[in-house]
């Protein structure tokens, strides 16, 4: 049997400060375009048995500091216990440009 959890993650991105430009950097399944830390921060809130769970613990933080200020921030990635989700390796420093 399959089971299925629930990873819930908040990103604040700096650029989505008063003053700042304004990126779309989410892909439309909500997975980021990339991942740098320099120019955000990510929050992992917990690990959930259902999406309903992860979904009431969003409404919770809502109501938290710097949470309440960003409430378009969290994701929950759903996740198959025992699955690869990752089949590929990483590149460090620049990324290799189109031809």
């Amino acid at each position: 049997m399959n089971r299925t959890l629930y990873l819930l993650v908040h990103r604040h991105h700096f650029a989505d400060e008063p003053g700042a430009s304004n990126t779309v950097d989410f892909m439309e399944d909500g997975e980021p375009l990339f991942w740098d830390d320099s120019e955000d921060s990510f929050t992992s809130l917990g690990l959930y048995s259902s999406r309903q769970r992860a979904e009431q613990r969003i409404e919770q933080a809502r109501t938290l500091p710097g949470f309440k200020d960003h409430p378009d921030g969290f994701h929950v990635h759903e996740y198959t216990v025992g699955q690869t989700h990752w089949t590929e390796g990483f590149l460090v420093g620049e990324q290799p440009t189109a031809e």
